[in-house]
């Protein structure tokens, strides 16, 4: 087991992949038209599908689909909106394929409606144009009723109407010809790069004695012929180490053990049968997944919690019982500490956790404060807020609170009616003494967020040290 070390802590980075891709012309091309169904109506069956060229995903959330003049509509996911690298989306007037015909959509747009003789399809990136199509009412384009026109090679000039063929082959859903969110049938061109997901190592935070395990699960439209990570250590040279099928579609590879202290940056390669290759994180090896080797626990570790306010605790002018609760934090080393990702919460509240944001650093010997809510005001260093409570709600009766980094345990207190007294439970001296009350210890306060427990001033308090002074004098 690692030990806690209360100096000269190691400050934890992990420097996390970015999903997404600054798309260029070309990138994603249009590759489907389903501009005159049969099956249902214009207004309920109309749909494109869109293809990722490229060995990278790409978010298309925020771009806009239209006509390239009044008709537009702007992608809203409500977040990210991953085209994976060499996949197929679907958009769509209407996603219930009880109505729209039977087909899969996976984004339903509005305000856009497809002439069924002439009409463009413009897809951007803000200003950009990544691709369009101006079919023409059967003068060089395909001019289909009840089928899709598809493009035979997406890696073509897509404008063009001789790269287009009208689908007589694959019916989907209640009977039109198409292939929603699948190769197309006259297509061509070669297969799509392999597709890189859910990558991970284990564990989180290896020390020297570690081999890390690196997984990942590998997808191609083919055969995959080979994955591996590339991984360099503070910096240096980048080294290769083959990743191993591991049962269906996921592979695993190892990181040798590293020193304390050293950090290790790596990123996947995937090559299919067809040497098309990808890699991941995207941008790699530019950005990378990584992690840090530390032998010694940081030592952020809980210091004092108030379950009962008796007051105003967040001090926003209004006491509110669940919004005055609050758990301070307190760094007992002297090097800063990133507790990005760190969750802190009480243990019967599952899913509830609070998550530390990114770039939370606690300095050394320094203070950070959860409020159960409300709108802190008044206090130094970084204080924050849970959804309304901590948890379920801080128990007066007793109860466990936990401090966790990517799941491992960093910390925890359970306490019982000691709690129930109108005023927090606190570590004297911060961080390693033991629990105790401010009344207890002669304190004139209450409770403390973002200040030492002992004021600065020994922990042998007044009322303490009059017991102290009767033995001796």
């Amino acid at each position: 087991m690692r030990k806690l070390l209360p100096v000269g802590l190691l400050a934890v980075g992990v420097v996390a992949a970015s999903v997404g891709w600054c798309a260029s012309p070309g990138d994603v091309v249009i590759t489907e038209i389903m501009q005159n169904p049969d099956a249902v109506s214009d207004s309920y069956g109309e749909w494109i599908e869109i293809y990722n060229t490229t060995g990278s995903a790409i978010d298309i959330d925020g771009w806009t689909i239209g006509d390239g003049e009044s008709e537009e509509h702007t992608i809203n996911n409500s977040g990210s909106f991953i085209l994976p690298a060499g996949g197929f989306l679907v958009l769509g007037r209407n996603e219930e394929p009880a109505l729209n015909g039977g087909c899969i959509v996976d984004y339903q747009y509005s305000g856009v409606i497809l002439g069924n003789g002439s009409d463009e399809v413009v897809l951007r990136d803000g200003s950009t144009t990544i691709d369009s199509v101006a079919y023409d009412d059967g003068a060089t384009f395909p001019d289909p009723t009840g089928a899709s026109m598809e493009c035979v090679d997406p890696l073509a000039d897509n404008n063009v109407g001789s790269n287009w063929e009208e689908c007589v082959v694959s019916t989907f859903g209640d009977g039109d010809y198409g292939t929603p969110g699948a190769r197309n049938d006259p297509w061509d061109a070669p297969a799509g790069p392999p597709t890189i997901a859910s990558v991970s190592h284990d564990p989180s935070y290896p020390s020297s004695a570690d081999t890390v395990l690196v997984s990942a699960q590998v997808t191609d439209d083919g055969g995959v012929d080979m994955v591996c990570v590339y991984y360099r250590v503070d910096g240096g040279v980048y080294l290769m180490a083959g990743m191993s099928p591991a049962g269906g579609d996921w592979y695993e590879g190892l990181i040798p053990p590293q020193a304390h202290g050293c950090y290790v940056e790596y990123y996947l390669c995937a090559t299919d049968d067809e040497e098309n290759t990808c890699y991941d994180p995207s941008g790699a090896p530019a950005v990378t997944y990584s992690y840090s080797v530390e032998d010694y626990l940081p030592a952020v570790v809980i210091n004092e919690i108030l379950a009962a306010p008796p007051s105003d605790a967040n001090g926003d002018g209004a006491i509110e019982v669940y919004e005055d609760e609050f758990i301070e934090l307190y760094n007992v080393g002297t090097t800063p500490v990133d507790i990005s990702g760190w969750t802190l919460s009480d243990d019967d509240s599952p899913g509830s956790e609070f998550i530390f944001p990114a770039g939370t650093v606690v300095g050394g010997g320094g203070f950070v404060t959860l409020f159960g809510g409300g709108s802190p005001a008044g206090f130094s260093g970084p204080v924050f807020t849970d959804d309304g409570r901590i948890g379920n709600g801080l128990s007066n009766s007793g109860d466990t609170v936990e401090l966790r980094r990517m799941g491992e345990l960093m910390d925890e207190h359970t306490y019982g009616t000691e709690a129930n007294h109108l005023e927090s439970i606190i570590r004297v001296p911060d961080g390693v003494g033991d629990w105790t009350r401010p009344s207890e210890e002669g304190f004139d306060w209450s409770y403390s967020p973002q200040a030492s427990n002992g004021d600065g001033t020994t922990w042998t308090t007044g009322k303490s040290w009059g017991a102290i002074k009767s033995l001796f004098f």
